[in-house]
């Protein structure tokens, strides 16, 4: 059976406890006293002046029209705790109703000839994408995207066709994009930072990509091609990687869900291996930490709904306070979405 909207199991729940790796931290000036000091923090130089967050990813960071997103959250955080804060990134905008494309189906499963840049994404048909994020020409039998149930979609009272934020309080700069994969991420990282200048890089990537038959080998590659090209960047920068997040489309696929399990051991193990004083590089286990549900934390078994949100956000908050000292936790029990 197909994935259907706001269903899905959630079938890597139990595979593996997975834990946030601590790289090397710093402190930047916040404007609280009371946050106390990591002491992990102690060993590094305090920042004074701006601090510049960049987060980058696929269509789960980016969000759709009529989402508030994950940034969101995030943002109004940290912004009355940090100094300076300021969300960097190419683009500001929710992907409007003509780039989102439904999740894939049985049908439209991958074979073995298959490659991650010829064919469906989570996120939609990647060849019909640009990696600068612009629609490309729609395919003659891919529809019309119907609005989720209970998404709360802007329609009446807004533009279907221009990207509206349900709320636009935060700062909109990311560099996320419908349809991306961790393939077109690393291509593109290196000037992506250089010209943008994070002082820290969030990133949540690579279902995309794991959706076709593609070796670890593989992924091992793209991932440290991702970590060299931000350093290339900016040889300082903090990098903080999530782990996948399951989607209900393992139900149909044993082998995405291995390779999603294989993928997340590998972001947890590169973590490790890379991080360095200079650019300490963290994973963060959104799933583990936060009790994913793909049922009741999606509204189409993979991108998050207005609960998702806030748990993609915790999570992050969470991780840049323990290892960098930014900012403090997300307040818990974590509130209702409104």
């Amino acid at each position: 059976m197909l994935p259907s909207r706001r269903t899905g199991t959630l079938v890597l729940a139990g595979l593996v406890a997975l834990a946030l790796v601590a790289g090397g931290g710093y402190l930047w000036v916040t404007r609280t006293d009371d946050r106390g000091t990591d002491p992990r923090a102690e060993a590094g130089t305090p920042m004074s002046g701006s601090l510049r967050v960049m987060l980058s990813g696929d269509s789960m960071t980016q969000g759709a029209n009529g989402d508030r997103t994950w940034r969101y959250h995030l943002w109004n955080h940290l912004e009355p705790a940090v100094e300076g804060l300021d969300f960097v990134g190419p683009y500001t905008d929710p992907a409007t109703t003509d780039m989102i494309i439904p999740v894939p189906t049985d049908e439209a499963r991958p074979s073995d000839g298959d490659s991650p840049s010829d064919g469906p994404t989570a996120d939609g048909p990647a060849d019909e994408r640009r990696a600068d994020g612009a629609a490309g020409a729609e395919p003659e039998d891919s529809g019309s995207p119907t609005e989720p149930a209970g998404h709360g979609w802007p329609g009446a009272d807004g533009d279907a066709g221009t990207g509206e934020y349900r709320d636009p309080d935060f700062d909109q700069d990311h560099n996320a994009v419908w349809g991306r994969t961790l393939r077109d991420a690393s291509a593109s990282i290196e000037e992506e930072v250089r010209r943008y200048e994070p002082d820290v890089l969030c990133t949540l990537i690579g279902v995309n990509d794991l959706l076709w038959p593609i070796g670890m080998e593989e992924m091992e590659q793209r991932l440290r091609r991702y970590i060299e090209g931000a350093r290339e960047g900016n040889p300082d920068v903090r990098i903080v990687l999530a782990e996948a997040l399951p989607i209900a489309y393992a139900d149909n696929d044993p082998g995405f869900a291995l390779r999603t399990y294989s993928y997340n051991v590998l972001i947890r193990d590169l973590a490790g291996e890379l991080s360095t004083e200079r650019s300490p590089v963290i994973s963060v286990d959104i799933a583990e930490r936060e009790e994913w549900d793909v049922k009741a934390d999606t509204y189409d078994g993979t991108h998050p709904n207005a609960r998702g949100e806030i748990k993609i956000a915790a999570a992050f908050a969470d991780a840049l306070s323990e290892a960098y000292g930014v900012g403090g936790p997300y307040p818990r029990p974590l509130p209702e979405p409104s």
